[in-house]
C-alpha cells in the first residue's frame, strides 16, 4: 500500500499531529524523518524494539504470517503496521486498551500467585484459565533425555486433570525448544504422535518454549483448540508475556535440581514412597479451591454433575493390629505392610492419590469420584487385606471412613473431622479386637 506518495508531506504533517494514532515516517536508510505526537506515549524499550522488526520485509509485505505475529507480539499490547511512503516508510502504531488491560492483569495474578507459593507451573496454568479461552491448556516439562514434552496437568476446558493430555513426541528436525513459538495444523509435520492429538479433537496448537535467565528451555506451554482460534495475535502476546514471567521462576542447575528434590522429599513418606501429611494437605487445599471455583462458574450445573469436583471421596484408612505387627516380626516388617497397603490402594484408581497420614493410618483421594460410595470401597478393602493375608500379616485389618468433598465446610480440617469420626464408627460396628 502506497500512501501520501502524491502528496507533499509538509501538507500532511499538521494532520498527523492531531491524530491519536502514532506516526513514524523513516527513510531508505533507517533515519527518522518525522513523528508526531502520539509516537510519545510509546515507552522508549518498545520503541527500540519495533524499530527492530521495521525491516524492508515489514513494509513489502514478504515475512510469513507467523514471523508478524511473533513480533508483535513483543510490543506489549501496541501493534503496528507499515505502509510504503513514497520511497520512505510509514509506521502507524496504536494501542489496545483491552488486550493491554489483560496483559496488565495477567502479570498481576501471576506475581500474587508465586507469593503465595504456588509453584510456577500451577501459577502458570491459573492465569492462563483466565485469559485464554482454549480447549486445551497445558504446561509441559522438557525432558533432555527424551525428544518431547511431558504433561502431567492439563485443563481441557472444564476440568484441570492429571494425566489426560497425551505427551508431545517430536519430529527430529522439530524438537520443542528449536522454536520460540509454534503455530501450527499441520501437526503431522511437529509431532510423531500426531494422531493421539486429532484423537483429542486437536486440530490446530499453538505452542511456546519457556527459557530460564540463561536462555535455558526448561518448560513448554501449549495451547490447543479443534481449529485455528480467532484473535490469534491476542494469544500468542499472552503466551509471550507468560513465558517472559515464567523463565525466572524456573531453574534447572544442578544445584537447583537438588533444591527441587528436597522439596519432593519433604512432601514424601520416607517408608511408603507415596505422599505425606504435608503433601496431602496441599493436593486437598488444590481440590477445595477447583470445586469453589466450579460452583462460582456454574452452580446449579455443578450439583448434578457426578463428575465435578464436589463429589471427590476423602478415604481415611486406619491399621488395626498395626502395633502386634511391629512388637512381634520388627519394624521392617511393619514397614513392608505399610508399602503393601498403601501400593494395594493405589490399584484401585490410578487416577487417585495416596498418602500417609501418620502411624498406621492412610489417606486416599479420589477426584471426581463419581458415584463411588462406601460399599464398593469396602469391596476393594476387603481385597486389600486378602493380599496382607497371603503376605503373612494374617491379625491385620482395615478400618476406614469416608467423606465427600461437599460434606465439609471448605476446609481441610473439617473433611478429616468426618471421615475420622466415620472411620471410628466403623471400627466399633466390625468389633475388631485389636490391641
Amino acid at each position: 500500500m502506497d500512501i501520501g506518495s502524491t502528496v507533499p508531506a509538509g501538507d500532511l504533517f499538521p494532520i498527523y499531529d492531531d491524530l491519536n494514532d502514532g506516526i513514524l515516517i523513516i527513510d531508505p536508510t533507517g533515519r527518522e524523518l518525522y513523528r508526531n505526537k502520539a509516537m510519545e506515549r510509546l515507552p522508549e524499550h518498545l520503541e527500540n524494539r519495533l524499530m527492530s522488526f521495521i525491516g524492508v520485509d515489514e513494509c513489502a509485505c514478504q515475512k510469513s504470517r507467523e514471523a508478524k505475529l511473533v513480533s508483535r507480539s513483543q510490543l506489549e499490547g501496541w501493534h503496528f503496521k507499515c505502509h510504503t511512503y513514497g520511497q520512505n516508510k510509514l509506521v502507524l502504531v496504536k494501542f489496545d486498551n483491552r488486550l493491554g488491560l489483560r496483559i496488565k492483569s495477567l502479570r498481576s495474578q501471576f506475581a500474587d500467585a508465586i507469593r503465595d507459593g504456588m509453584p510456577a507451573a500451577s501459577a502458570a496454568m491459573k492465569v492462563l484459565r483466565e485469559h485464554v479461552n482454549s480447549r486445551w491448556i497445558a504446561i509441559g516439562v522438557v525432558d533432555p533425555e527424551l525428544p518431547g514434552v511431558t504433561f502431567d496437568l492439563a485443563f481441557d476446558g472444564d476440568h484441570l486433570e492429571a494425566n489426560r493430555f497425551p505427551n508431545l513426541v517430536a519430529q527430529p528436525d522439530s524438537k520443542p525448544c528449536s522454536h520460540d513459538v509454534l503455530l501450527t495444523s499441520r501437526l503431522e509435520d511437529h509431532f510423531v504422535n500426531a494422531s493421539e492429538l486429532r484423537a483429542q479433537g486437536i486440530g490446530h496448537v499453538v505452542g511456546m518454549s519457556l527459557r530460564n535467565h540463561r536462555k535455558d528451555c526448561v518448560g513448554y506451554a501449549l495451547l490447543a483448540d479443534e481449529e485455528e482460534p480467532h484473535h490469534m495475535s491476542h494469544r500468542v502476546t499472552l503466551l509471550k508475556e507468560l513465558a517472559v514471567l515464567y523463565g525466572p521462576y524456573f531453574e534447572v542447575s544442578s544445584a537447583q535440581q537438588r533444591v527441587r528434590k528436597a522439596v519432593a522429599d519433604a512432601n514424601t513418606d520416607v517408608v511408603t514412597g507415596h505422599g505425606n501429611r504435608r503433601a496431602l494437605e496441599s493436593f486437598l487445599q488444590e481440590c477445595l479451591e477447583e470445586m469453589q471455583r466450579e460452583l462460582q462458574e456454574a452452580d446449579v450445573q455443578t450439583l448434578f454433575d457426578i463428575h465435578a469436583m464436589r463429589n471427590s471421596v476423602v478415604m481415611l484408612i486406619d491399621m488395626d493390629g498395626f502395633k502386634r505387627v511391629n512388637d512381634s516380626l520388627g519394624h521392617g516388617e511393619g514397614d513392608r505392610a505399610l508399602r503393601l497397603v498403601a501400593d494395594s490402594l493405589q490399584k484401585i484408581d490410578k487416577n487417585s492419590r495416596v498418602f500417609r497420614f501418620g502411624g498406621d493410618e492412610l489417606v486416599q483421594v479420589f477426584p471426581r469420584a463419581g458415584a463411588l460410595d462406601a460399599d464398593e470401597l469396602r469391596f476393594h478393602i476387603n481385597k486389600v487385606e486378602r493380599t496382607l493375608d497371603k503376605e503373612g500379616f494374617k491379625d491385620v485389618g482395615l478400618s476406614f471412613g469416608i467423606v465427600h468433598l461437599f460434606e465439609g465446610d471448605g476446609t481441610y480440617a473439617s473433611l478429616m473431622t468426618l471421615a475420622d469420626a466415620r472411620m471410628y464408627h466403623e471400627k466399633r460396628l466390625r468389633s475388631v479386637a485389636f490391641v
